[in-house]
């Protein structure tokens, strides 16, 4: 058995796609969620696994962040990495036709949260888990706005300059921080019926984690996940 990874957002349809390949090499998985029926969702859907671990939390508050570590501690475990996998829903419409609260509240929940997580996960694992990884997961909608999505470009984009300036500032630690950037929508089991053959399966979001884990050096702040499944590390042209 490997060391542990913690996945937050592991009920999510990409987290949930993520425990599973992360289960599948042999990790250790302690999965991290807002509510604990879909935790125990994800349990029965994995055939109750004895190396999944389930803990209600959150990331939403410096106070549930503080909590957060608090039971990882308890947990006393060597931590291969954590993973973020969280985001807002993605309610389609105009953002012209929308008011300040929506976007506010959506900008919260992707980076806001996201910030959170890291802020309290880096110092925890470079602490007591020396080399591990760090990994968000974000969007490839930074680059364009998507249609009647345009409040998940914007989200896209903070979020990828986040991973950027929470790489740069994490150098001096021993943590590997880094964020793997999807370029299109991903096939989950949430999303089957509707879901397009060209779409990133979940599959392949999870083995990149996997080999991000076991082999990434640390050194791109951010690694493109492309359609076709193969990763890119992106580095900064020099000034």
């Amino acid at each position: 058995m490997k060391s542990s990874v913690i996945v937050i957002g592991a009920s999510g349809g990409i987290g949930s796609g993520v425990v599973a390949r992360l289960l599948a090499d042999g990790y250790a998985v302690v999965a991290v969620g807002r509510h604990r029926d879909t935790l125990l969702g994800l349990a029965d859907r994995l055939k109750q696994p004895a190396e999944l671990t389930l803990l209600p939390a959150s990331v939403e508050s410096e106070s549930n962040g503080r909590d957060l570590v608090q039971q990882l501690v308890a947990l006393r475990r060597r931590y291969a990495g954590a993973v973020v996998a969280i985001g807002p829903n993605r309610d389609c419409g105009r953002l012209m036709d929308r008011d300040e609260v929506f976007l506010e509240d959506r900008l919260h929940a992707h980076v806001v949260s996201q910030f959170t997580a890291a802020r309290h996960l880096v110092p925890f694992l470079a602490q007591g888990s020396p080399n591990a990884l760090f990994l968000s997961i974000a969007s490839g909608a930074t680059e364009k706005p998507w249609p009647e999505l345009g409040h998940f470009s914007i989200a896209s984009a903070a979020l990828r300059m986040l991973g950027k300036v929470i790489h740069a500032e994490s150098q001096a630690l021993p943590v590997r921080v880094q964020q793997l950037a999807l370029d299109g929508p991903v096939h989950t089991h949430r999303n089957g019926d509707y879901a397009d053959s060209e779409w990133i399966d979940v599959g392949r979001v999870g083995q990149a984690v996997s080999e991000l884990l076991q082999n990434s050096d640390g050194t791109a702040a951010v690694v493109r996940l492309d359609a076709g499944g193969v990763m890119h590390p992106v580095f900064e042209k020099p000034n």
